[in-house]
């Protein structure tokens, strides 16, 4: 058994999740206390909308439409690993919330583009912070990832009877697990889906994707913040010197013998995923106890009853993008630590022998897992990788 609470640096490495909106937690909610983003302006008329899941159990969608005469393209935003409610609402350090769609309701509408986000089967928005979030687990278990495309299917469905929504133009959006929800989704729909936009790009399978977070993704920061020789390790006068104040910030001024597990003078790889190597060999075994185990009490999200043993089952995000031919714009942040932006790239040369013309890819050297949209939240900037993301966004929306 893994208890990542007797273990400082295993509980450091394993607090992390597979989708963009829960990482907001991590990046965007200590930065709250500098600032905040502007409140949507009033351009567009924002709905609730409830509908039902294939299986009659109730959904709740929230539909923005622009304030303008005529059919819009729209962009719906796709489920993620711990599911979502309708707003992503989050609480900062000085006592106030911000919604992570707002991003989305207020940026779309100017460029003519509605925007609809659905609650996760089981999941409403609830009381309490950090997460406001209240999950029936009876229902919230049913969540798998079959039910989530399915649920997707239901919600382009619904959106495109909507008034003043354009049904030929219909886009999804996906961050990490909602990549793969995504795109499967649009295998399934190759009629009504009009485009995708995936960053965060969950490129392997979930056994791969977790061992990356466990190995070069737990590291990656720390190469990041101390390696300033790039040489693929720490010496000891890196680490102090903490160049970019993470020792400081996120490690809480921890000695550099904490993290030099071997004591070979180095902090490396080996060290950071050292801890983590019962889960390392339960990826390898199949040991679904001992990774629900891990799921329930260390993720520091929600995810569903045997969501390991579903995606293990499942088939990669190429079988299903290797059907499309449709415009698809993959964005990704090379210091991510979740999903290895290495994988992206083989992806995209297998798109080039594919000949998928229509894909594009962007990658951002300085951002992570959320493409830096801290810095909407802070200051109101829209950072690079989401920037390409709305041009993108705006080029394939345009009136023909």
């Amino acid at each position: 058994m893994v208890d990542s609470s007797k273990n400082p640096p295993l509980r450091r490495i394993l607090f992390c999740t597979l989708s963009a909106a829960a990482f907001l937690l991590l990046v965007i909610a200590p930065a709250l206390a500098q600032g905040t983003a502007q409140a949507p302006k009033a351009i567009a008329k924002t709905t609730e909308i409830p509908f039902k899941s294939h299986d009659g159990y109730d959904m709740l969608g929230k539909l923005t439409v622009p304030d303008s005469p005529g059919k819009h393209p729209i962009v719906i935003y796709m489920q993620t690993a711990e599911g979502m409610t309708i707003d992503v609402k989050r609480t900062n350090p000085r006592g106030g919330t911000f919604n992570y769609f707002d991003l989305y309701r207020e940026k779309l509408p100017p460029m003519n583009v509605a925007f609809f986000s659905y609650e996760g089967r089981g999941i409403r928005l609830g009381d309490d912070p950090p997460r406001y979030e209240k999950i029936d687990w009876n229902i919230y278990n049913t969540s798998t990832l079959e039910n989530k495309v399915r649920d997707a299917l239901t919600a382009i469905q619904v959106v495109s009877r909507q008034p003043g929504i354009d049904p030929s133009r219909v886009f999804l959006i996906g961050a990490s697990e909602g990549t793969l929800i995504a795109s499967e989704t649009a295998s399934r729909a190759r009629k009504e889906v009009a485009g995708l936009i995936l960053y965060g790009v969950m490129s392997g399978t979930m056994r791969d994707t977790f061992k990356y977070i466990l190995t070069g993704g737990a590291y990656l920061p720390y190469r990041e913040s101390f390696d300033t020789d790039k040489d693929g390790k720490i010496s000891k006068a890196e680490f102090e010197a903490d160049p970019h104040k993470f020792r400081q910030r996120a490690l809480r001024n921890a000695s550099f013998e904490t993290f030099d597990v071997n004591k070979d003078g180095f902090i490396t790889e080996d060290d950071i995923k050292a801890p983590g190597k019962p889960l390392l060999d339960a990826l390898e075994t199949d040991n679904y106890a001992l990774l629900n185990l891990w799921a329930k009490r260390s993720a520091g999200v929600s995810t569903p009853e045997n969501w390991f043993k579903n995606h293990f089952e499942h088939p990669p995000i190429w079988t299903f993008l290797s059907q499309l031919d449709i415009p698809i714009g993959f964005f990704q942040g090379v210091v991510d630590p979740f999903v290895p932006v290495e994988g992206v790239r083989r992806m995209e040369a297998e798109a080039k022998k594919a000949g998928k013309t229509k894909w594009e890819f962007h990658y951002f050297d300085d951002l992570e897992h959320s493409l830096g949209i801290a810095a909407y939240f802070t200051r109101g900037v829209i950072p690079e990788g989401h920037k390409a993301i709305f041009d993108f966004i705006a080029a394939r929306t345009a009136d023909k």
